[in-house]
């Protein structure tokens, strides 16, 4: 009866053992420790279930020859076998009994699979790099050493330096000169290479033209109104909406680092918006419906504060006259 419970007892836990780690969702091949651990357990499996058949022939054998305490664990023997084919975890036998065909061996249930497209693109690169070039294909070395959190970062940043956000003009100095001389000086240029990735408004894309009038103390530019046509620019919804967008466009601008640096040169920020019509040949062409001026301290005044567009014409000058095109300002 004792050597019943004992092999009973390693073929249930080595069975258990095996199903949770054949069920598991974990990807990746195992260690070589857990490999052999593994294949340990596979063999104790193996090796139980069979001293469990041999057993069970073993007390047949016995109860013909008139034994009758093998009757007994013949009886103990059937209901344990029975109890346990019926379990819920036997169900998942055919799995576990699969896997032991390569753990036994010492083999990883999951071993490294090859995707036949990513070999077939790292073909491509390495014929590409040999038609151009005379080089040998670059290797990463078994022994190089591993990169720190610190060295990570520094690569990290070096990689971002290109496309990062420039702190002023490519051209500040010479501007700056221009500027205190009392020229116009125009940051169209700049101001483009600027904003092509680092805008901070959705109108930034629009803006042409901006120049600095030092002596008037003014900074000016054009601004194109997506969707401005000579009908939409006369709905009172329409331009509600075009109020709040300029007021978010002028707080963004009053407050832009890059503008920043010619703070001193202006006081005021002026714009004119522009929108689209057709001419009588049916030619489509740009023209000035509106022009707003705004000094920065009534800017700095409402920064971070709630402001009704339709107040706009209170804090600044704004020229429109019903859609029709400004005179002056083409």
């Amino acid at each position: 009866m004792s050597a019943l419970i004992i092999i009973f007892f390693l073929l249930a836990v080595s069975f258990l053992i095996l199903r949770k780690v054949c069920l598991s969702s974990r990807e990746g091949e195992e260690s070589p420790t857990q490999v052999f651990l593994l294949g340990f357990v596979s063999w104790f499996f193996l090796l139980s279930a069979g001293g469990w058949i041999v057993l069970g022939f073993y007390l047949v054998f016995e109860l013909f020859n008139r034994d009758i305490g093998a009757m007994y664990t013949l009886v103990f023997y059937v209901m344990i076998t029975a109890i346990t084919f019926f379990s819920n975890e036997t169900l998942d036998s055919g799995a576990v009994l699969f896997h032991i065909r390569q753990s036994a061996f010492f083999r990883p249930l999951r071993p490294k699979t090859m995707i036949v497209q990513e070999e077939l693109d790292k073909k491509k690169i390495r014929d590409v790099h040999k038609e151009t070039s005379d080089k040998p294909f670059p290797t990463i070395g078994k022994n190089k050493r591993v990169l720190t959190d610190a060295e990570a970062a520094q690569f990290r940043q070096q990689m971002q330096a290109a496309s990062a956000r420039p702190a002023r003009s490519i051209h500040y100095d010479a501007e700056l000169k221009a500027l205190k001389s009392g020229s116009t000086t125009v940051l169209a240029d700049p101001w483009k290479v600027y904003t092509f990735n680092h805008k901070l408004n959705e109108l930034y894309d629009e803006m042409s033209e901006l120049s600095l009038h030092p002596q008037t103390r003014l900074l000016h530019f054009r601004l194109n109104i997506p969707g401005a046509t000579a009908k939409a620019v006369q709905d009172p919804l329409f331009l509600f909406q075009l109020k709040q967008d300029l007021y978010q466009l002028f707080q963004v601008l009053n407050t832009d680092p890059w503008l920043a640096w010619y703070k001193e040169f202006f006081d005021r920020i002026a714009a004119v918006c522009f929108g689209i019509e057709s001419d009588s040949f049916g030619h489509v062409q740009m023209y000035p419906f509106l022009k707003i001026e705004i000094a920065r301290q009534q800017l700095t005044q409402r920064e971070g504060q709630f402001f009704n567009a339709a107040d706009l014409h209170t804090i600044g000058t704004l020229t429109f006259e019903n859609g029709k095109a400004l005179s002056g300002e083409l």
